[in-house]
C-alpha cells in the first residue's frame, strides 16, 4: 500500500511540475509580443475568393481591363477594389440564358444626333448615377468643367470607358479631347441642321 501511495504522490509531483512548466514556457512566449491590437490583426483568419468569379468565366477580359481604370487609386480611395457587382448589379438566375438583369452602359444624349441613342435628362442622370456613386460632382467639376456642362446631357460612357486597354479615360491628352468634342458636337450639330 505503501509503494501505490509513494507512486501516485510522484506522479501527482511530476503533473504539477510539468503544468508549472507549461505555464512559464507560455508565460514567456507572450511577453515578446504586444498586446495591443494590431497583433490580433496578424492572426486574423479571412476567406479570401474573387467575387467576380462567376462574371469572369464568360467574361474573361474584363477583371484586367478594369483595373487599368479603376485598379490601385479605386482601393486608395475607398479601401477596397471595385468589383463587377459595385457597377454592373447582380448577377440573375437567367443571366445566361439571355434574360439580363445586369445594369448595361451604352453612350446616350439628350439631343438628336446619328451614332448615339436619345434618352431625355431625366434617363441620362439615372443612367450615370451609379458612376456618380463614386465620382461625386465636386471632385468631376475639379477634374474638368465640361462635366458640370454635360451632367444632364450625356452618359459618361460617351466619354469614358471603364473596360478596355484603349480606354477612354482620365489619359487623353489635350488634341484627343479637342477631338472627341469636335467628332460628337459635329454630330448632333450635322443633325439638326437636316
Amino acid at each position: 500500500m505503501g509503494n501505490i501511495k509513494l507512486t501516485i504522490a510522484t506522479m501527482l509531483q511530476a503533473l504539477l511540475a510539468l503544468c508549472l512548466f507549461g505555464y512559464s514556457i507560455n508565460a514567456l512566449a507572450n511577453d515578446g509580443v504586444p498586446s495591443d491590437s494590431a497583433t490580433s490583426e496578424r492572426f486574423k483568419v479571412e476567406l479570401i475568393r474573387d467575387k467576380d468569379y462567376k462574371c469572369t468565366q464568360c467574361h474573361k477580359d474584363s477583371k484586367h481591363t478594369l483595373a487599368g481604370s479603376h485598379g490601385q487609386n479605386v482601393i486608395d480611395a475607398i479601401g477596397k477594389e471595385a468589383n463587377c457587382t459595385d457597377c454592373h448589379s447582380n448577377i440573375g438566375p437567367d443571366h445566361r440564358d439571355g434574360g439580363s438583369t445586369v445594369i448595361k452602359y451604352s453612350d446616350a444624349q439628350s439631343q438628336v444626333g446619328t451614332d448615339k441613342q436619345q434618352l431625355s435628362p431625366e434617363m441620362i442622370l439615372k443612367a450615370n448615377s451609379t458612376c456618380m456613386d463614386c465620382h461625386t460632382p465636386e471632385s468631376l467639376r475639379e477634374s474638368s468643367w465640361t462635366h458640370d456642362v454635360h451632367a444632364k446631357n450625356l452618359t459618361c460612357s460617351n466619354c469614358h470607358t471603364v473596360h478596355g486597354t484603349d480606354a477612354k479615360v482620365l489619359s487623353y491628352d489635350h488634341k484627343a479631347i479637342v477631338g472627341m468634342c469636335v467628332d460628337c458636337h459635329s454630330d448632333f450639330n450635322h443633325k439638326r441642321e437636316e
